[in-house]
């Protein structure tokens, strides 16, 4: 159903698009990005089928332009964005290019052609099928995770390769002298035009003057040629022009030709080249709509451009070319000058067609040098994008593992560039994690005590027993270095404060624990065996089954507990057991419970019965006679948290009734208890009747509150130190 309402909204746009108040704009715009799509196509077409493919690159043409063609067709209709250009892209052709060279060179046939058709059609699936995974799913930040510096290192080293491949395209390989021709004819051309393109980039010209210098780059060297009486037969012949292309259109062959002819187990070979655009491919596109966001101001539905961009890469297999994905600069750059026209994407997409229709009539009047240029500013872009503008806005040990990994791309290769990226990337984590504080706060219980509201001699006993328990709140994820921290902080612990007889070690804000940090808390357990110390660990959850076997290992050491405050209610009744003197139960003025009795109905409540429920209306104030109630409410996950266990001498439903909202927490009695109930009705004829008494009330309960918010500051204090 959300697929077909985009399918509306997308055709309802296109009619507005091609309405004759728009219609001009619309196909001039889309016209003009054609050009440019259709000669960045052949820029990357170029760099996959280059050196030993060269000889098929006139139908590599076909493949790569009829796939920039869905790509862009489909993301034009089913972007969330009006106006998203699409097409094949840079870094994967740069990665495809490598891999084509090294198929060739390992099958040295004419057959394989074949083969490296296959592997485009092969990458351009397994993106799609990623694709589609990614935003059916709901996926989509999954790839935010590898760290910028991969990223970067990856794409500078990219940008290497590009660069290397155009100055190869402009006739100065390595090691080479350049003749004189190929000066004039090529490289030096193709170098000016590199420049000025890098120039208007980094200067944020005006987007028509790239047009400019594309237009007058071809017209002006054909001018330049006429003057020099060079006609274009020499001019192909001296390998200033593309081509030699055949007569007619360029359209592909079945992609099944090149499937049922491939070499399997070459393609193969190459796996770690399409797990790498399988890598960088889905971060790049994130990076390019979290950008188009910011510059369009629009906020775009990730799963749709995941998807919509999935299915363009499987009509591109379907055609045997490879990934693509949507253009930044052009996207951003129309929505900026025309607003958001699905209409002139459509158009910009068609006009790419139109090439591969019109074939080499149209394509062998395009100079080598422009198509040079034009890769040799899209690889100094990158360079100088990764290697030079981050500089600032990363840290020092980023950007010199950044480095290394283009280093290491450009000197040993891409495979390797990118296993030292994500070995040292994955070290560099382990280091910076490894000196987090798995330890968030060590307190003892005089610093935070349990939510259990006792008789004031039982809380200042507990205070001055504080040292006896020791609380760690662990954080974070537990592995074996930051497991031996707790193992470290435990035995300082233990050797500054030899009064402790419990530790509680709280797992609520653990995300999780491997199987070596499950043996050092093993040891843990040892050393609270030595010193006699009862090890409680509470809040583990899904984690529990891991720390079973501990349990049954040690069971007169280890008790596991569901959350803290349950831990530490359970070593304060220890601790209350052993007390001198019993404290007296905490009980309810006298002359208070006297004034009150004509309003008060008493009763005797057994074990498990609701005295109020979250979220229904108030029933009025419960005094509690003796016996003992538990207060709790449903926490953010559904699951029930306990607030304070409450004892006699103490009032509940009071926040309800004064606010005259719903109650906000459940009460449901532990053992027996004996209430005095004080309706809101019998609580408005209080107020009414006799003001004295209901004076003494509001004077209890605000004492009573203010209890509860000094036990509740003395444990933010405790967090906060």
């Amino acid at each position: 159903m959300k697929q077909q309402s985009q399918v509306r909204a997308s055709l309802a746009e296109l009619g507005e698009d091609f309405s004759p108040a728009r219609l001009t704009t619309t196909i001039a715009v889309g016209l003009v990005l054609a050009l440019v799509n259709s000669l960045l196509t052949l820029a990357l077409a170029s760099l996959i089928f280059s050196g030993p493919v060269a000889d098929s690159l006139p139908m590599g043409i076909g493949f790569v332009l009829t796939a920039s063609v869905v790509i862009g067709v489909i993301l034009a209709l089913g972007s969330s964005l009006p106006g998203m250009f699409a097409g094949v892209q840079d870094a994967p052709a740069a990665i495809l290019g490598l891999s084509a060279a090294s198929i060739v060179s390992l099958l040295a046939v004419s057959g394989s052609i074949d083969t490296v058709i296959a592997l485009l059609a092969t990458t351009s699936l397994a993106t799609g099928i990623l694709f589609l995974f990614m935003g059916y799913l709901g996926l989509g930040e999954i790839a935010r995770f590898v760290p910028v510096p991969v990223i970067g290192g990856l794409l500078a080293g990219t940008g290497y390769l590009i660069l290397v491949a155009a100055l190869d395209i402009l006739g100065a390989e390595s090691g080479a002298v350049m003749t004189e021709t190929n000066s004039v004819g090529q490289f030096w051309p193709g170098v000016v035009l590199a420049v000025l393109f890098l120039v208007a980039s980094q200067r944020r010209w005006p987007s028509w003057t790239y047009l400019v210098f594309l237009v007058g780059s071809i017209v002006g060297f054909h001018v330049a040629i006429g003057v020099a009486g060079v006609d274009r037969a020499e001019a192909l012949a001296n390998g200033w022009l593309l081509g030699p292309f055949p007569d007619g259109n360029l359209l592909p062959p079945p992609v099944t030709d090149a499937l049922s002819g491939a070499d399997w187990s070459a393609i193969g070979g190459e796996l770690a080249g399409v797990v790498t655009i399988l890598i960088i491919v889905p971060i790049t596109l994130l990076m390019y709509i979290s950008a188009i966001e910011v510059e369009t101001r629009r906020d775009l539905r990730i799963g749709d451009e995941l998807r919509a961009t999935g299915w363009g890469n499987v009509a591109a297999a379907l055609v045997g070319g490879p990934p693509g994905y949507l253009y930044l600069g052009p996207t951003v750059i129309t929505n900026s000058l025309v607003g958001p026209r699905r209409g002139s994407a459509l158009v910009a997409a068609l006009g790419v067609l139109g090439v591969v229709f019109a074939g080499g009539a149209v394509l062998g009047f395009v100079p080598q040098f422009v198509i040079g240029g034009l890769l040799a500013f899209v690889g100094m872009s990158f360079m100088i994008e990764w290697l030079w503008a981050s500089r600032r806005r990363m840290a020092r040990l980023d950007y010199l593992l950044m480095i290394a990994i283009a280093v290491v791309i450009a000197l040993v290769g891409f495979i390797p560039g990118v296993a030292v990226g994500l070995g040292a990337a994955v070290l560099l984590f382990v280091i910076r994690y490894s000196r987090v504080d798995v330890v968030k706060h060590a307190i003892s219980s005089a610093q935070m005590q349990s939510n259990i509201e006792r008789p004031a001699a039982d809380t200042e006993y507990l205070t001055r027993q504080g040292d006896s328990v020791l609380i760690l709140e662990l954080q974070g994820y537990i592995f074996f270095g930051t497991a031996s921290r707790i193992l470290r902080r435990l035995q300082t612990d233990l050797e500054s404060g030899p009064g402790t007889r419990f530790v509680v070690c709280d797992f609520r804000l653990v995300t999780g624990v491997d199987s070596s940090a499950v043996i050092v808390f093993e040891r843990v357990a040892i050393v609270a065996r030595d010193h006699d110390l009862g090890l409680l660990i509470s809040g583990l959850g899904p984690m529990e089954s891991q720390f079973a076997e501990l349990g049954r290992e040690y069971p007169d050491v280890v008790r596991f507990e569901p959350d803290l405050d349950h831990a530490l209610s359970w070593c304060e009744e220890l601790l209350l057991a052993e007390a001198p003197v019993k404290a007296q139960t905490q009980a309810f003025p006298v002359s208070l419970t006297e004034r009150l009795a004509p309003y008060l109905t008493e009763a005797t409540i057994p074990s498990g019965v609701e005295l109020m429920r979250q979220g229904e209306p108030t029933a009025g104030v419960y005094l509690l006679m003796s016996g003992r109630v538990t207060v709790s409410m449903e926490g953010m996950e559904g699951d029930e948290v306990r607030l304070r266990t409450v004892l006699a001498g103490t009032a509940l439903g009071e926040i309800s009734l004064y606010t005259g909202e719903a109650c906000s927490a459940t009460a449901v009695t532990e053992t027996e208890c004996v209430v005095n109930h004080l309706s809101p009705q019998a609580f408005d004829a209080i107020r009414t009747d006799d003001p004295a008494v209901a004076a003494e009330l509001h004077f209890f309960v605000a004492r009573m509150l203010a209890g509860r918010v000094d036990h509740a500051n003395r444990a933010i204090r405790a967090l906060q130190s």
